[in-house]
């Protein structure tokens, strides 16, 4: 994040006290310098505890990009803890019992020479396997830590990680094959098309150097590889990915 790796590795190979740095990001695009003032999104200032850096972070600058790749890499798997409410007593247990749930983002995309795109935020009790399908709007609403909070218990899972996972993906599967495939049809027309489209120009082409060998494999391996490359660009597909999971303790028996 602070694009010092010389630095680190000195740190990590000498075991000095590492000098932390203090960021201070701006999320909006700052206004047009002054005439001969210099552009530039990453500004220094000196304060008595220490430097402070400015930079600007708005779509498409290097530090979003740099913040979006540490998300993907160091948060794409994690495990949180529901806070419990506040002056909430603890049951019969002495503790208040926490089911876990396996959540997921599902993010489906539906491609041809066109491409639509839908996030699905999914999850499981792995207690007793039921699905929510609103469990990413569900999560919005509480306050969520990485601490394991005090006076509660965890209770024993049902599922496996990998069983609660099988059981999402079929679920998503089964909607999936039930959604509206007009598009697909109308990709597979466009696509037949452009394929009798190249195949009228080629095919007398080819015709017409059937004598010469070499001409003609030069423009069959031509039709292959442009009709390689329409089949790619207009075959309608959907695909899959798992963007993030994580395992969420939340409190009930659910």
């Amino acid at each position: 994040m602070t694009n010092r790796p010389y630095y680190w590795s000195f740190v990590d190979r000498t075991g000095a006290e590492p000098e932390t740095m203090t960021y201070t990001w701006m999320f909006e695009k700052s206004p047009p310098p002054d005439a001969g003032a210099p552009s530039t999104p990453l500004q220094y200032f000196m304060t008595p505890t220490g430097r402070i850096v400015r930079e600007e972070a708005y779509f498409g600058s290097r530090r979003m990009l740099s913040l979006f790749d540490a998300v993907r890499q160091y948060g794409r798997c994690l495990t949180l803890f529901e806070e419990p409410p506040r002056g909430e007593r603890p049951g019969a247990l002495g503790s208040i019992p926490y089911t876990a749930w396996l959540g997921a983002n599902f993010k489906v995309g539906y491609e041809c020479d066109m491409k639509r795109e839908e996030l699905y935020g999914w999850g499981i009790s792995l207690a007793t396997g039921i699905i929510d399908e609103r469990f990413l709007e569900r999560l919005g609403e509480k306050r969520l830590t990485p601490r394991l909070p005090s006076n509660i218990h965890l209770l024993k899972n049902g599922l496996s990680l990998r069983k609660g996972m099988t059981q999402l993906e079929q679920s998503l599967e089964r909607r999936l094959k039930s959604s509206d495939f007009s598009w697909a049809k109308e990709a597979e027309d466009r696509r037949q098309d452009e394929l009798h489209r190249i195949r009228q120009f080629y095919e007398p082409m080819i015709e017409r150097s059937k004598d010469d060998e070499e001409q003609k494999a030069l423009l069959e391996g031509r039709f292959r590889h442009r009709e390689a490359e329409i089949d790619w660009q207009y075959r309608p597909r959907v695909t899959v990915s798992v963007m993030n999971c994580g395992i969420f303790h939340l409190p009930g028996i659910d």
